[in-house]
């Protein structure tokens, strides 16, 4: 006999499984939610950053009025690395142990006979996990026609930076990398510095 009110073994075996069964579906949703949470943070913290590097980068290369050297993943110009520089500064971009860096030596000397000694160098850290390399190059060069240059560039022959930096977050939750591009033309040539 049965009494009112009370539940059989099979009914709160049934009512377990139930809950059970909906208990995964919330925890699975939950957990979905939190990784895309998660990618999408790490995703607006990188295109941030990939912003703010490239806003740096495309600023110096303005002031540019020589260039130095050349590489997929070097670019060390002569420019003014603020706007209240007198003199141009030698600035180096470039990838070490998985970062994007540049470094800025003050000039030393009198105009038109500047040193620069890499012992004044202030180094700065704009991406902290970059994946450009010689395959996928952080800077490309093209010359006044337009027309992309082969590596080894002549310093001469640039007359345009295509700046390409791709970067992962530094939490390692994102798999694809982000990528910006942006190409600016040197116009502050000087032969008198």
């Amino acid at each position: 006999m049965r009494r009112l009110g009370s539940f059989t073994l099979m009914e709160l075996v049934i009512s377990m499984a139930i809950l059970s069964i909906i208990g995964t579906i919330v925890t699975t949703e939950i957990v979905r939610s939190f990784r895309q949470n998660n990618e999408l943070t790490a995703k607006s913290i990188v295109q941030s950053d990939l912003i703010l590097a490239t806003d740096r980068v495309s600023r110096v290369l303005r002031s540019t009025v020589l260039v130095v050297e050349t590489t997929q993943t070097n670019l060390k110009i002569r420019g003014y690395p603020s706007s209240g520089a007198v003199a141009p500064s030698e600035i180096n971009f470039y990838i070490s142990a998985g970062a994007l860096k540049y470094s800025v030596v003050p000039p030393t000397g009198q105009a038109p006979n500047y040193t620069y000694n890499q012992g004044d160098a202030v180094y700065h850290t704009p991406l902290k996990k970059i994946t450009n390399s010689t395959s996928n190059p952080l800077f490309n060069y093209y010359d006044g026609d337009g027309n992309l240059l082969a590596f080894p560039v002549t310093v001469a022959d640039v007359k345009v930076v295509e700046f390409r930096p791709s970067a992962l977050d530094s939490g390692s939750v994102l798999t694809t990398p982000i990528s910006v591009t942006t190409k600016l033309t040197l116009r502050n040539f000087k032969t008198n510095l």
